[in-house]
């Protein structure tokens, strides 16, 4: 595990620390080339290496997303289902995507809640795998993680997901999501009204962007370190949300000064200008919030809970006064002094899943 973890703070300090020299973009305009169907993520030779060394998947199977909306359950069928990592590469939208995902040592085949795990730009599933905690955590609570990798753009060879400032007709990653669902639909027993969304950065961006594009397939949602409520956003129904950002990231930063340290931010133009707490005021006003009310966690860290919500959904934001572009109680973000301050006041992974649970409790 100390291997494993020391090749993963190397390779994220790469991924925040370098920039390709003809432009990047924190969003993901375009994609013509498809991924490899592989079980690395080709980039740097540390990014390689880590994702090697990472968790090793247990199968590499390459399919298209059934057509059907929601394709014979598994539940029915009860198929052979392996339990631990599986890597499969779907195409969508004729693109290929490189996902992982792990079924618990206690799977017996009932339907199983689901968390959809979403990296930040440059990094990949693997990674964000360790770098949350989300698939440990899900051995140990019993549910299926899923850690997708991005795409990368002509003008950017890092990963990442599409935003809709950064919209593009070559891809579609919300329609990915959807694929992505269908095909673990075939394959594992899942709980259909327990699937939940949870992203760092771009992948916390792309968080919000289920919240607007797939309110009735996601349960409810996690943001940390991105928000982001594009004029388009109308979910079609009140999705229960948490946000979690530090005061003294500077990557997206908590005031909207326009400035970050992220490579390639200059060409992203006002989209560092969002302030995130204001973004996501804007999610409990889509979802009937009439309150807003402040809590002191610690000294460090205060919830803003937003009441009288539509269908009682929970809607709070943490801020954490001094944290960085971090992953509050991560013990890899902890270990990457380039991001800031790792606040370990909160976890914000156990936080994260006891929300889930509160959010849509198992039917007796």
């Amino acid at each position: 595990m100390m291997k494993r973890t020391a090749l993963l703070m190397a390779g994220l300090l790469f991924v925040f620390g370098c920039a390709s020299d003809d432009g990047d973009s924190i969003g993901a305009p375009t994609s013509t080339t498809a991924a490899t169907s592989t079980t690395v993520v080709e980039a740097d030779p540390v990014d390689a290496t880590l994702a090697e060394t990472v968790e090793e998947p247990t199968t590499t199977t390459t399919t298209s997303a059934p057509p059907a909306a929601f394709p014979t359950d598994a539940c029915d069928s009860q198929p052979s289902v392996r339990i631990g990592i599986t890597s499969e590469t779907i195409v969508s939208g004729g693109l290929e995507y490189m996902t992982q995902w792990s079924v618990p040592s206690s799977y017996d085949g009932s339907p199983l809640p689901v968390v959809l795990d979403f990296h930040g730009i440059g990094s990949n599933g693997s990674q964000q795998s360790l770098f949350s905690g989300i698939g440990p955590l899900a051995e140990r609570e019993g549910f299926v993680a899923v850690h997708p990798t991005g795409l990368s753009t002509p003008t950017d060879d890092r990963a990442s997901w599409e935003l809709p400032q950064f919209d593009s007709d070559d891809r579609d990653d919300v329609q990915f999501v959807r694929d992505l669902l269908d095909t673990l639909t075939s394959n594992v027993c899942i709980d259909q009204e327990r699937v939940y969304a949870a992203g760092m950065s771009n992948g916390g961006f792309f968080t919000s962007v289920m919240v607007c594009e797939l309110s009735e397939r996601i349960a409810a949602a996690v943001s940390v370190a991105g928000v982001t409520h594009d004029d388009s956003c109308e979910p079609a129904e009140p999705v229960p949300y948490l946000a979690f950002h530090g005061v003294d990231d500077s990557v997206v930063p908590f005031d909207g000064s326009g400035v970050s340290t992220l490579p390639g931010a200059e060409v992203a133009g006002a989209f560092f200008e969002q302030v995130p707490k204001e973004e996501f005021a804007e999610f409990a006003a889509d979802f009937g919030c009439g309150t807003s009310a402040d809590t002191a966690v610690s000294d460090l860290v205060t919830r803003t809970t937003f009441g009288g919500c539509a269908d009682d959904v929970e809607v709070a934001f943490y801020t954490i006064t001094d944290g960085g572009h971090t992953w509050p109680g991560s013990v890899v973000s902890q270990s990457i002094a380039a991001l800031g301050v790792t606040n370990t006041d909160i976890d914000a992974t156990q936080l994260a899943w006891d929300f889930f649970v509160r959010s849509t409790p198992a039917a007796d």
